[in-house]
């Protein structure tokens, strides 16, 4: 479940280049740390993965702001 108050964030780990940043989600649901991997030689492959966490984020957030728009999908059938 996710409500208003929840959070996403960049944080840093640390300040060396050992402690790269991550992407933190927390809220009244618990919380979700994606930090890159150990080796920096998978850090590509990483962000390769960020840009299409983003773009599916964007593509579900344009779906329902169209549906609450338009009222597609009220099937009333309880579906979160």
């Amino acid at each position: 479940m996710i409500s208003p108050w929840d959070e996403v964030t960049v944080e840093e780990t640390g300040s060396g280049p050992g402690s790269p940043p991550a992407l933190v989600l927390s809220g009244t649901a618990g919380s979700l740390t994606i930090r890159p991997p150990e080796h920096r030689g998978d850090w590509l492959s990483r962000a390769v993965f960020l840009r299409r966490l983003r773009d599916c984020a964007d593509e579900l957030a344009a779906l329902l702001e169209s549906r609450a728009r338009t009222g597609a999908c009220d099937d009333d059938s309880g579906q979160e």
